[in-house]
């Protein structure tokens, strides 16, 4: 008859059962705490390397942006400045075309000027001459509501840039030295446009 006792009894196969069970178990835990270690230390790294990505792609669109900034207000000093200089030579062509159409007028004005400057005109009919002076300041008066405006006076320093010296006359008075003496015709000018510059005759200290 075969020997039952040569046989491992049940309790014993149980417990090594059980211990290979547990043994699993315990590297299945083990195994599994690993798996999520590896996966944390990923993603963290994952999202570093994504952080990183985003602060390079910030510094970039900053820099695009403040160039853009800058050529926006560079290119808006641009237009003002043109629209200034635009608005600037309008006006001066303006000017011009008025001061070529006051030209032809002046001799008229000269004239007014001689005629009533002159001793004898205090001797014309006063209706006559009432009439004549009328004329001439409704003539001055349109003139003066285009910006015409009239210089040189006695007294006045002597400028080159509006003045026309014809003649000089000596002076030994320091102080009198380049001031104008005498008026020979009126200056006009629109604005700072000079239409025509005044004749004078100087005080020249000698």
């Amino acid at each position: 008859m075969f020997d039952t006792s040569l046989l491992p009894s049940y309790n014993a196969v149980t417990m090594k059962k059980q211990d290979i069970e547990e043994l699993d178990i315990e590297i299945d835990a083990d195994t599994g705490d690993d798996i999520v270690a590896e996966e944390s230390e990923l993603s963290v790294a994952s999202l570093k390397a994504k952080l990183k990505q985003l602060r390079t792609e910030l510094t970039k669109a900053k820099e695009e942006r403040n160039e853009n900034l800058t050529g926006w207000q560079r290119a808006k000093a641009d237009l003002v400045n043109f629209r200034r200089n635009v608005e600037e030579d309008r006006f001066r062509d303006s000017a011009r075309q008025k001061g070529k159409i006051i030209q032809s007028i002046l001799p008229t004005l000269d004239s007014f000027e001689s005629a009533t400057a002159d001793k004898s005109w205090q001797d014309v009919d006063p209706h006559w001459r009432e009439g004549v002076e009328r004329i001439r300041n409704q003539l001055t008066s349109s003139l003066e509501k285009d910006g015409l405006t009239t210089f040189g006076a006695i007294g006045e320093p002597f400028d080159p840039s509006m003045h026309e010296c014809m003649s000089v006359t000596a002076t030994d008075d320091e102080a009198q030295d380049n001031i104008i003496v005498q008026v020979l015709q009126k200056g006009y000018r629109i604005g700072n446009e000079v239409i025509r510059p005044a004749k004078v005759i100087v005080y020249q200290q000698v």
